[in-house]
């Protein structure tokens, strides 16, 4: 059994949520779109994708900026790594790849940021080219559609995925993965889904079952954290620092209760010292 294509394009033409980075076929305004998405939700990326992309343009200009600056033009995400990765990965394209985004699969993963969904998502995107983007929800809508209710989602089943992929028309692709995303956000929920509005419902593997099942298996939890005493997210903390550091140079006794972050967030290079003070790198 394959899903039906055309069915799940004429859906997202005729239903897909409107969101800046569809409005473009820009490979650098897709990719950034993609790194701003990794575990933040869409309505938060919204507005702020706008914004860092009027900032920065383009590859070069977003190799050319300050990291300090990059950091900066992040806030309201999270996460702040990601803001380092894509500047340094955009240095890269610049320097190997004449700033343009490659489009091949092996050329995208030899870019440091960039893992196998990051890859498969935005040659979807990006390039149109066939391919499942592994998405949390688009993973849920296949794998109850193909394996039923008690599909686990925290699963990625490589070997499944490819014989999904090897059926997909490539002039679809961009269309479908939209589609399925949105069918998973919308309709196709974690929790108790909306079948009856769901273009796939007579096809699918789970329905009508799903609805009487009376515990679902449940979504990836979020991984381990380092926590303190209180159960407090050391991610938490890193946050508050950074957002002391946009403000300008702080010094250690502005950073109370702050301080066994330090280290971690030098190591990994967003902050660093200067003239005694700390400072986003």
């Amino acid at each position: 059994m394959k899903l039906p294509w055309k069915a799940i394009a004429a859906w997202y033409r005729a239903h897909g949520r409107d969101l800046p980075w569809r409005r473009t076929d820009d490979p650098y305004r897709i990719a950034v779109s993609e790194f701003m998405l990794q575990q933040t939700q869409v309505d938060r990326v919204a507005p702020l994708f706008k914004k860092f992309v009027a900032a920065f343009p383009s590859w070069k200009k977003l190799a050319e900026a300050p990291q300090a600056d990059v950091v900066r033009a992040w806030k309201g995400l999270g996460y702040n790594m990601r803001a380092v990765r894509l500047r340094n990965m955009a240095g890269e394209i610049v320097a190997r790849h004449d700033g343009l985004l490659p489009e091949n699969a092996e050329a995208l993963l030899a870019l440091k940021g960039i893992g196998p969904y990051t890859a498969r998502a935005i040659r979807a995107f990006a390039f149109r080219k066939r391919a499942l983007a592994p998405d949390t929800n688009l993973r849920r809508v296949l794998y109850r559609f193909f394996k039923g209710p008690a599909a686990d989602p925290k699963t990625f089943d490589e070997r499944s995925w490819l014989l999904w992929e090897q059926t997909l028309p490539e002039h679809l692709s961009y269309e479908v993965n939209q589609g399925l995303m949105d069918i998973g956000a919308t309709i196709c929920k974690a929790g108790r889904p909306f079948c009856m509005e769901c273009p796939l419902k007579t096809l699918c593997r789970s329905y009508p079952r799903i609805l009487k099942v009376k515990t679902l298996p449940k979504q990836k939890p979020a991984r381990k954290e380092r926590v303190d005493a209180d159960g407090i997210p050391n991610r938490i903390y890193r946050g508050r620092v950074i957002e002391t550091l946009r403000k300008g140079p702080a010094a250690e006794k502005d950073l109370a209760g702050l301080l066994h972050v330090l280290p971690g967030l030098e190591k990994d290079g967003l902050i660093k010292r200067k003239n005694g003070r700390w400072v986003l790198a």
